[in-house]
């Protein structure tokens, strides 16, 4: 779909000199509101072209970024997303400039969300155009994927072209830290670990400032103002004193009555407000967040208004438990029907949180995650499998997600998945001592079952090595004593 408000600069430019389109915000925010009304209508196809078309005109704009992947995501999730991207679109993106490029690269990237070259190849674009915020931003995505590859080659090759564009933005210690996840891919490699040694130096002097002699300090030397140093100063006090946190308050006020649809600002108002944490201000911070999302389509912004009313119905929950623990005998079973009624109120409420934060943000395993496991309080197995199976491509964590998705093969009866499942867990990368008894403890419990419903002794006696492993371990942990009984009494059955 084309109309005139979409009318693309080519390589000539606005000006028809053959420059890149001229920096101008006013016309960016007229694109940046209609894609916002397009998207509403959920045809996200159109609104990706407006958003692209905005950035365009104000390629330093860093909301409308995070709003074209959330349109994008709606998208691919979208029946329309089964024909492809049109032609307009991709032709509005197909022009030579730097700009041209960069958009592209974005484009190319939000139909193919969760592959790292892409990140990388948009990272690029956005070091060349020196996007600090942007490139930083796409980086953080890119470095998550790229650690997740499962060839530690290919993990490697990626990682130090992170490094490298980090580096190029000025964020040194984002490029060490890449640089070092990729030596991790490859130990061996002596000449990337001198090259790390070269980057940290580099990184400790920009942070000091020691790079610019007779200086504050590369940030600080662009503040002119005491009062905004000391509120910055304020600002980064892990403790602060009630009048801190009063000062920090009223000055995030005061922007916000002169910014109030600046994201950073909102952002800050709502924090600062959570900080004093007087009974009204985190039901400010929640109108505060909300309009902020109303205003520009951020859905971090509807995230952190979220993580509010997730914070309230948990402590609902604890004060009824707290409650029920002092209640005398005639009230207990009251107060426990309106704990359980809490429960479920909280339970609901947390699984549509991370379904929205899942729907909003479908290349983060970690969200599907966290869904997976409210699904499976909530005794939706069947919902749960698939968000496990997708999460246990995350690398980091792996091991958590193979022991829940054992767990919800057990509930629906699936013993062989089961327990291959959880011998998956054990086999990978070392396991924390708590979670590894957990692991073969169910990898025990799943045996046990197997063994029942295959007439299978081999099963069985797994099952009681595990279990004698288990006892000598932590004798008390959990019924093992009495799973130690079952199983003897079963081989014994066996016989």
């Amino acid at each position: 779909m084309a109309i005139s408000i979409f009318k693309k600069s080519g390589p000539s430019g606005e000006d028809g000199n053959g420059g890149e389109p001229s920096h101008n915000p006013e016309k960016a925010r007229k694109f940046f509101d209609h894609a916002r009304t397009v998207q509403d209508t959920e045809n996200y196809e159109y609104a990706m072209q407006l958003w692209l078309s905005g950035m365009r005109w104000d390629v330093q704009a860093m909301p409308p970024l995070e709003a074209f992947f959330n349109c994008a995501a709606n998208f691919l999730n979208s029946p329309a997303s089964r024909k492809g991207i049109g032609k307009d679109v991709v032709k509005s993106v197909s022009g030579p400039g730097e700009v041209d490029k960069y958009l592209r690269s974005l484009l190319e990237w939000s139909l193919k969300p969760t592959e790292a070259a892409l990140a990388v190849r948009a990272m690029e674009s956005a070091a060349k155009l020196k996007t600090i915020e942007q490139g930083t931003w796409i980086g953080r995505v890119a470095f998550a994927r790229a650690n997740a590859e499962k060839n530690p080659r290919r993990a490697k090759e990626l990682l130090i072209k992170i490094s490298e564009q980090f580096g190029a933005l000025g964020q040194f210690e984002a490029s060490v830290q890449s640089a070092e996840a990729a030596l991790k891919q490859d130990p061996s490699d002596g000449e990337l670990a001198a090259h790390i040694r070269s980057l940290a130096a580099t990184a400790t002097m920009n942070k000091g400032g020691y790079d610019k002699p007779g200086q504050e300090g590369a940030f600080r030397q662009n503040i002119r103002d005491a009062a905004k140093q000391r509120e910055l100063d304020d600002a980064d006090r892990i403790s602060k004193t009630d009048d801190t946190v009063e000062r920090l308050l009223s000055a995030a006020e005061a922007e916000y009555i002169k910014r109030p649809h600046d994201l950073p600002t909102v952002e800050n108002l709502g924090k600062r407000l959570l900080e004093r944490g007087k009974p009204a201000d985190e039901e400010r911070a929640y109108q505060v967040y909300m309009s902020g999302y109303a205003a520009s389509n951020v859905f971090r912004f509807r995230q952190f208004a979220g993580d509010i009313r997730i914070r309230q119905a948990r402590r609902k929950v604890a004060e009824l438990e707290k409650m029920l623990a002092g209640a005398p005998a005639g009230q207990k079973e009251m107060v426990q029907r309106m704990l359980d009624h809490q429960n479920e109120d909280f339970n609901a409420l947390e699984m549509e949180e991370f379904r929205l934060r899942v729907e909003n943000y479908p290349t983060d395993l970690g969200m599907k995650f966290e869904l997976g496991k409210r699904y499976f309080v909530a005794g939706r197995f069947d919902d749960s499998i698939p968000l496990f199976q997708e999460a246990q491509t995350d690398a980091k964590i792996r091991p958590q997600v193979l022991n829940a998705l054992g767990q919800a093969f057990h509930k629906i009866h699936y013993y062989d998945e089961a327990v291959q499942t959880f011998k998956g867990a054990i086999e990978g990368r070392e396991l924390a001592p708590e979670l590894s008894l957990e692991v073969r403890y169910n990898l025990l419990l799943a045996l046990v079952e197997q063994g029942k419903a295959h007439k299978d002794a081999h099963a069985i006696r797994e099952a009681d090595k595990l279990a004698s492993g288990i006892a000598t371990q932590q004798f008390n942990y959990k019924d093992i004593r009495a799973r130690r009984d079952e199983i003897k009494k079963l081989l014994a059955g066996m016989v």
